[in-house]
């Protein structure tokens, strides 16, 4: 099959297979018209759109909600916080001293 051949098929139909058939061809009486398409749309957007509430309206307003409150002492840093920093910034210079090694290594 020549290129054209391939380009002009693309906007036909498939070539049939054996033991395939045509299927039945829409005519143009079974296809509502522009006009019958233009009125049904304009009566469906003629419709009234209903919107519930969300919620449902109250005589009282809600009630307000205060904050937790913190705790009532507050020593400054307890040694579980001081050790989890510690940790954290152990890690932290443990990760950028292998990624120097390996740049290192690496040759850069």
């Amino acid at each position: 099959m020549s290129e054209q051949e391939t380009q002009g098929s693309v906007d036909g139909t498939a070539p049939l297979h054996d033991g395939q058939t045509l299927p039945p061809q829409a005519t143009d009486s079974t296809l509502p018209s522009s006009d019958t398409v233009h009125t049904q749309t304009h009566e469906a957007l003629a419709e009234p759109v209903h919107v519930l509430p969300a919620s449902r309206p109250d005589d009282k307003p809600a009630p307000v909600q205060h904050p937790v409150a913190p705790p009532a002492r507050d020593p400054g840093m307890t040694f579980k916080e001081f050790s989890q920093m510690a940790g954290a910034l152990v890690f932290v210079i443990c990760f950028v001293a292998l990624g120097l090694h390996a740049i290192y290594y690496a040759g850069y």
